[in-house]
């Protein structure tokens, strides 16, 4: 799942919040006004006039400016800046709520791990803006391809990850060759031609804790690295 609302800028989002709060003070001011003038017969100078709008405004920057490095500091939190999907971080509570559910309500899911062939080779070649480039590039491919429940981050470096949920084995690895599918025939512009590999797992309720369903998929990667790349297995 990309994290779109990184894409507003952040200079909108502060333009948004301040015109917000600068509504609110004049408003509060003109009923102040009403307040002072008609209700208690107190005269409004200039000054007094002016002063607690200025307070105000300069209030409602402030204000905004925070919300806005707080609303920051929560993406930054869970969001890996490179691709703008989840980070390991926040996949591992995704997984372990799913872990959760699957204990409690009985069903079933799949991770799909994955990783850039060569990955080396393309930093190596062509530079590393590049390489960020293409592991961009691959995030959207496989974003697009990706159901609306599956959970997508990025595991370290060029290796991926997906949670599936709902999904058997069977159904993993359907995805995981349509996502190799994918990748394989695009066309990036920068080094043309890309695979992966992967390695599915499926989650068993009465043998698996994270850590053994994580050595399960990795060593199914390792496997289709070990078989040729650009291969999908299970294990």
């Amino acid at each position: 799942m990309i994290m779109h609302e990184t894409n507003i800028p952040a200079g909108e989002k502060l333009l948004v919040y301040f015109l917000y709060i600068a509504i609110s003070c004049l408003f509060t001011s003109g009923l102040n006004i009403i307040h002072a003038e008609y209700m208690l017969n107190i005269p409004l100078t200039p000054a007094a006039f002016i002063t607690p709008i200025i307070a105000g405004l300069l209030f409602g920057y402030l204000l905004a400016r925070i919300k806005l490095l707080h609303q920051q500091m929560s993406l930054m939190a869970y969001t890996d800046p490179l691709t703008n999907i989840y980070n390991r971080l926040h996949f591992g509570h995704f997984l372990d709520a799913e872990i959760d559910r699957v204990k409690r309500y009985g069903g079933t899911f799949s991770i799909i791990f994955f990783d850039l062939d060569r990955f080396k080779e393309v930093n190596d070649e062509y530079g590393h803006l590049v390489g960020d480039e293409v592991l961009k590039r691959v995030a959207e491919i496989v974003e697009k391809a990706n159901r609306n429940a599956d959970i997508f981050a990025r595991y370290g470096g060029e290796e991926f990850i997906i949670l599936a949920p709902a999904t058997d084995i069977a159904g993993a690895r359907v995805h995981a060759e349509r996502l190799r599918n994918d990748i394989e025939h695009h066309r990036f512009s920068e080094i043309s031609h890309l695979t992966c590999s992967f390695g599915v797992a499926e989650y068993k309720p009465d043998a698996d804790d994270v850590t053994s369903l994580f050595k399960r998929a990795d060593t199914a990667l390792y496997n289709a690295k070990k078989l040729g790349r650009n291969r999908v297995e299970t294990g």
